[in-house]
């Protein structure tokens, strides 16, 4: 039993550091310009540019951010699971996205992805402020996020997002269930995430 407690416990691990919050907005973009959408044909440079873009500051630098202020002790571990240690990186996250939103206006074709971190810093905004009051998932959030952003383009554009839509439901149900799991959230911060994310991106994109 404590060798199956103990492999539940990485498998949990694993979902939740593969399902990184940082991770989301790069896996958007992968369902929206490799899916069954029109912004596949998208010009290839159209592409790169959007995944350089948000690599570099979505990923890369808000994750630099976190080990600069885990260096000074602004933060006590990566998973961020503490509620009062998550101010800095998020603030780091909204900026990050601005710039990345602003770089974006700089290249055609790019609207729906500049829709996309707009909205992100909203949601991000709004995160923020909950997150002085109460704790809720940032893993559920973020793919609450994905999930919303899936049903626009199914809904809104071209193309058959289905797949990918029940796709992103099934992980976001594994995910969450992992988190309430290694009891680092409650069903109810878990729900509240999703929620959040989900609502948030179809209420502004949809």
């Amino acid at each position: 039993m404590e060798n199956q407690s103990a492999f539940a416990v990485k498998v949990a691990k694993a979902f939740s550091v593969i399902f990184q919050p940082f991770f989301m907005p790069v896996y958007a973009l992968l369902f929206l310009f490799n899916g069954n959408s029109m912004f596949a044909v998208l010009p290839t440079a159209t592409k790169l540019y959007c995944f350089g873009m948000t690599l570099l500051f979505l990923l890369l630098l808000p994750m630099a951010a976190v080990a600069i202020f885990k260096r000074f002790g602004l933060v006590t571990n990566y998973g961020l699971h503490e509620r009062q240690e998550r101010i800095y990186p998020l603030l780091t996250m909204i900026i990050c996205t601005f710039a990345a939103f602003w770089l974006l206006r700089l290249v055609p074709y790019t609207q729906v992805v500049q829709q996309l971190f707009l909205v992100l810093v909203l949601l991000l905004s709004v995160f923020s402020i909950i997150t002085l009051r109460w704790k809720i998932s940032m893993h559920t959030m973020a793919l609450g996020a994905l999930c919303g952003f899936l049903l626009v383009l199914g809904t809104k554009y071209p193309g058959d997002m289905r797949g990918p839509f029940i796709w992103s439901l099934i992980i976001s149900g594994i995910v969450g269930s992992c988190r309430i799991y290694l009891h680092r959230h409650t069903p109810a911060q878990v729900y509240a995430g999703f929620l959040l994310g989900c609502l948030v991106i179809f209420g502004v994109m949809g």
